[in-house]
């Protein structure tokens, strides 16, 4: 489910906007003069959304053939860890 609000109205009613989000996992979409301004979502949701684009960003780049990757050996010498 989502709202939209305008600033206005969102400004008084921010505690139970952030709640509905948290809880509810709500979207609310704010609005300044008409236009979308922000949206007020799950932290966790936000977290979802950018693991999917990382994950996405990573696919795209791996099938373009622009991915770079760092062999393990190479990272563990540049952080100073030596082979066991």
């Amino acid at each position: 489910m989502s709202d939209t609000l305008p600033i206005t109205e969102a400004r008084s009613q921010f505690g139970s906007l952030v709640r509905r989000a948290s809880t509810r996992r709500e979207r609310i979409t704010i609005t300044d003069h008409g236009q979308p301004a922000a949206v007020i979502i799950n932290a966790q949701e936000l977290a979802d959304l950018e693991d999917d684009l990382a994950v996405a960003k990573y696919r795209a780049e791996q099938a373009a053939g622009t991915l770079r990757t760092v062999p393990n050996r190479e990272v563990r010498q540049r952080l100073g860890l030596t082979e066991a």
